[in-house]
């Protein structure tokens, strides 16, 4: 490993861990291969997918890195060679990451990973008001049904033709 190398990986870290001018919009942007990384390197949708509402659904080929964040992925993306994707590792050979260009994809994947857990609170809040109001809606319902007639009409018709007398007229 050249001195180069090392400094590099040191700089892409420092900028990694303080957020240095890391834009989470650039991250979806080069996630989603509408703005170019500097190498030439494949957009990271054409395999994976982040559900987020900055980038579109992406590829099914290799796993889902809604959850991830950035921590989760930054080893990967200083060094794509240690990826555990052999197609991985082929697709980033030759073509590095620039030191903004992690900045810019680990701010996008914390951004994915922090509206993750907001959209799976507000589903959760949904599903309790959704019980809650069924629940609601049940007592009003019984409530309001309490003096409903309890028989069947049918069992009133036949009850009165019960005390009807059917007795033919005498002739």
């Amino acid at each position: 490993m050249g001195k180069g190398y090392i400094v590099s990986i040191l700089f892409a870290s420092f900028i990694l861990i303080t957020g240095l001018n890391a834009d989470a919009i650039d991250g979806a942007k080069l996630f989603q291969g509408t703005k170019h990384f500097k190498n030439g390197a494949v957009a990271c949708i054409s395999c994976h997918n982040v559900n987020n509402e900055l980038v579109k659904s992406g590829g099914k080929l290799a796993i889902d890195l809604t959850k991830m964040g950035g921590a989760g992925i930054q080893y990967t993306i200083l060094k794509p060679e240690n990826a555990s994707s052999p197609v991985m590792k082929d697709a980033f050979k030759g073509k590095p990451l620039t030191a903004s260009e992690q900045a810019d994809l680990v701010a996008f994947f914390n951004k994915a990973a922090a509206d993750n857990t907001k959209a799976s609170n507000d589903y959760t809040k949904f599903i309790l008001g959704g019980i809650i109001g069924a629940i609601i809606l049940f007592l009003i319902l019984s409530i309001l049904g309490k003096n409903r007639k309890k028989l069947s009409v049918n069992q009133e018709l036949y009850d009165r033709q019960l005390k009807t007398s059917w007795k033919e007229p005498v002739k």
